[in-house]
């Protein structure tokens, strides 16, 4: 691809660039990047949040000289690796085991030696790839790499205006540090959390979570049902988050969401795992009601906007996407600790309900479906707490930031 950062005008070739930007660390960190956001990959919704902003940038200014780093893939792949392994063997297989950990991590002191331990991860390394020429200004949709900023601030090392951009709907300690210039948060109690924790008022901004701008746009419902083979009067049920789940639990609510018997469609999201959407797509040849298996998709801004109902983990993009789109979500097995977090934000807030059971996940599911005055509420709440233009709000400051910046420099 072409080094050259495309026009702002041309969204679609504006992503693509983001997109191909995210994955070459070493051409990105060769524009000596005025803005650099720091992401990572574990669970997907970090570096999506990453892209979401990255695209509002270049919409404002296409001469912005950007990178994007997935942090602990360029400071240690092989820790990468292991990590992501753990995560995921953990919120699969004993996901207790990431409940006991994020939460005894939850109100760490910022200051203790194991937090300034995890804030020295990769540091080195990232330090030596950006001291020569350091951007302006860093944003870090993951809590360790804002840690690690904030220390080489601290350590005078650098001198970067920092921003820090919470993908969740809960305050975690990991995330606060104290030489961050500005944090932006998902919601008002977010907001007063941090207040509650000593962090200046002024640098808290509830923008909302980063999500792609097509979650803004208007989506062609009827165009989107043909190509899917589903009748315009059919409520839709949108199942995502199965690749965190057990095979077993994972054919179970097919089954339970099958076997609901109002009249619907289900719209079963598999994706990268072939052997998950071949599993689906067996159950879809004798289920009751229609069903369309998916496997990796890039217009769930579609998909959310034909359904009716969400059936997912409550992972704080998708949370984030769904609120965007004024879609009700039931919460099935979140993964303990931030979706958890995010799923009492739902359930709070009128957006959401949360099963517990397979059991209450069919009760659920039918009830709605058989009360849509219920559906039409909780939508109505859903939307409310929407923020679609939140990756547009941090682009603003962060543009703002660095012309402050600029006219402040010294002449």
């Amino acid at each position: 691809m072409d080094m050259v950062p495309v026009s702002g005008t041309d969204v679609r070739q504006s992503a693509e660039w983001v997109d191909w930007l995210s994955t070459h660390h070493e051409a990105a960190l060769s524009l000596h990047p005025e803005v650099m956001i720091l992401a990572a990959r574990y669970g997907d919704g970090h570096l999506r949040a990453a892209k979401a902003i990255a695209l509002q940038l270049l919409i404002k200014n296409n001469q912005l000289r950007l990178g994007i780093v997935d942090y602990y893939r360029f400071v240690n792949p092989g820790l990468d690796n292991l990590i992501r392994w753990g995560y995921l063997t953990s919120v699969r297989r004993a996901p207790s085991v990431w409940r006991w950990f994020y939460t005894s991590t939850q109100n760490i002191d910022p200051l203790s030696r194991t937090q300034r331990m995890i804030n020295h991860i990769g540091l080195k390394r990232f330090y030596g790839a950006i001291k020569n020429m350091p951007p302006k200004l860093i944003v870090s949709t993951y809590p360790t790499a804002a840690g690690v900023v904030s220390t080489l601030k601290q350590l005078g090392k650098l001198d970067v205006i920092n921003f820090v951009v919470m993908t969740d709907y809960s305050v975690h300690t990991q995330w606060i540090h104290p030489a961050v210039d500005m944090y932006f948060v998902g919601s008002e109690d977010m907001r007063q959390e941090l207040i509650d924790r000593h962090i200046n008022p002024d640098k808290v901004i509830v923008s909302g979570i980063p999500v792609d701008e097509r979650f803004q746009g208007a989506v062609d419902e009827e165009e989107v049902r043909r190509r899917l083979g589903i009748e315009a009067d059919s409520p839709v049920i949108l199942f995502m988050g199965g690749a965190y789940m057990p095979i077993s639990e994972y054919v179970q609510v097919l089954r339970i969401l099958d076997r609901v018997p109002a009249r619907h469609t289900t719209i079963v999201i598999a994706g990268h795992e072939e052997w998950r959407f071949n599993l689906a797509k067996e159950y879809e040849e004798k289920a009751k009601n229609p069903m369309a298996v998916l496997g990796y998709v890039n217009n769930v801004h579609e998909l959310m906007a034909v359904s009716s109902l969400l059936i997912s983990k409550a992972g704080g993009l998708t949370t984030t996407e769904s609120l965007c789109r004024g879609l009700p979500t039931v919460i099935y097995r979140p993964i303990p600790g931030q979706e958890d977090a995010n799923a009492e934000f739902l359930v709070r807030n009128g957006a959401g309900r949360r099963a517990h059971t397979e059991e209450d996940l069919g009760e659920i599911v039918t009830h709605l479906l058989e009360h849509p005055w219920e559906l039409k509420a909780m939508a109505h709440q859903a939307k409310s707490l929407g923020h679609p233009e939140a990756a547009r709000i941090v682009a603003t400051n962060i543009d703002l930031a660095l012309q402050t910046e600029e006219a402040n420099a010294p002449a």
